[in-house]
């Protein structure tokens, strides 16, 4: 009789045990990672600020005394459909932020005037991709502005082209 009361007790314990285990399963354990998501967050935010806002590529360093501006004349490109279906256009001005020092300088400076074409057709593409509402968000210009510029310099195989500044505007 005594081990039938004990093997009742184990069985009655290996129950509780199983029910303690299925409440820290449901409840404790989503409880913990929604905080461990939370403390992730607050970290990630805590480190953004922490970051130096200057760009993570040091080689990309000029001094100012070292820069040249080229113009580029004013073009017009037609953007895509927007939500209220009517034809907008964007007159874009251009210009390019040109490091003397790099260098490629010297070789590529010339043919800067040579693909004058193909440097246009880039930032009328860019531009036109976007409708006029999306070109209005300042984080769509600074956008164009970078996909613009990573072409520039692809197209250069180089980096002695620096920046470059686009404004347009919509009508």
């Amino acid at each position: 009789m005594k081990k039938n009361m004990l093997t009742i007790l184990v069985i009655i314990l290996c129950i509780v045990n199983l029910t303690l285990s299925a409440y820290i399963v449901f409840t404790v354990v989503p409880n913990a990672q929604r905080t461990d998501q939370l403390i992730t967050k607050i970290l990630q935010i805590i480190d953004l600020e922490l970051e130096s806002p200057l760009p993570a590529d040091i080689n990309n360093t000029y001094d100012i005394e070292n820069i040249e501006k080229y113009e580029i004349e004013d073009m017009t490109a037609n953007l895509a459909a927007g939500t209220d279906g009517k034809a907008h256009f964007a007159k874009i001005s251009a210009s390019l932020t040109i490091n003397n020092a790099d260098d490629d300088y010297e070789k590529l400076n010339p043919k800067v005037e040579t693909m004058k074409s193909d440097i246009i057709s880039i930032i009328k593409t860019h531009v036109s991709s976007y409708d006029n509402e999306e070109l209005s968000k300042p984080e769509t210009k600074k956008a164009v502005k970078e996909k613009i510029l990573g072409d520039i310099q692809t197209l250069f195989n180089s980096k002695f082209i620096v920046d470059i500044t686009v404004d347009y505007l919509i009508s």
